[in-house]
């Protein structure tokens, strides 16, 4: 198990790494960022449940995201739907543009032990962003398709005494790159390096950590962002008492 999860981290290494490399000798502006987010997901179902995240970064982007999932033992297959507003780093950083993304997933849950998780996520999107033109949202939509692949580590520990209270550590590296013919000079989108500490009490978990997040801006331009992140995911049912089940 071990050296399947090192083959795992080594390929993001060598994805990643040589656009780092590369960007150190061009541009890279760093900045400085909160990232709030909040995720549940309601079993509807004996093996489907309907999942929602949104995500807000003030002076950044927001992210609304629904989907259905299909619960398979330990895989989970969604396909939804994201609406969002993003910078376009067209020489205005506070221009917005609307984004329409179709998107589907496979989620992975690995046991390394009792406390500890091994996690992929493998996501495609159909990306639909408004056009841009002399630094001003012009009309139409310019279509890319991307595909993000994440790998984490989840380590839980013992219950806080006289409690109901789970401490975990998250560690999770996720490459984004674009691909098709309308992909020129940007297939590295940006790396996501998290890492969070978080507290589980029943079907609640808070987070709080830090996410490097290296994005390609333009053809030869790189922000770092330096992110403190606040997370919070729920897990609900509409089943019945006798007929609930766990969630993953």
């Amino acid at each position: 198990m071990s050296k399947l999860l090192i083959s795992f981290f080594f390929l993001l290494l060598l994805i990643v790494f040589p656009f780092k490399i590369s960007a150190q000798a061009k541009s890279v502006n760093s900045v400085q960022q909160v990232w709030l987010g909040y995720m549940s997901s309601t079993r509807i179902s004996q093996h489907y449940s309907w999942w929602n995240d949104f995500h807000y970064v003030p002076q950044g982007f927001f992210v609304a995201r629904t989907g259905i999932t299909r619960h398979i033992k330990s895989v989970n297959l969604t396909a939804g739907y994201a609406f969002l507003l993003l910078p376009t780093y067209a020489g205005n950083p506070q221009l917005l543009r609307k984004e329409h993304r179709p998107w589907a997933e496979v989620f992975y849950t690995l046991p390394m032990n009792k406390s500890t998780l091994f996690v992929q996520r493998y996501r495609y999107e159909a990306r639909f962003k408004e056009n841009v033109k002399d630094s001003v949202v012009a009309e139409g939509y310019t279509f890319t398709n991307r595909i993000r692949l994440l790998f984490g580590i989840r380590k839980n520990f013992k219950p806080i005494e006289n409690s109901q209270l789970i401490p975990f550590i998250l560690v999770t590296d996720e490459v984004l790159l674009n691909f098709g013919k309308e992909v020129t000079y940007n297939t590295f989108d940006q790396n996501r390096i998290l890492l969070s500490f978080g507290i589980q009490k029943g079907n609640t978990q808070y987070q709080v950590g830090y996410m490097n997040r290296f994005v390609h801006t333009g053809v030869s331009q790189f922000t770092e962002n330096h992110m403190l992140c606040f997370l919070v995911t729920q897990k609900f049912s509409l089943l019945k008492s006798k007929n609930n089940v766990s969630l993953k």
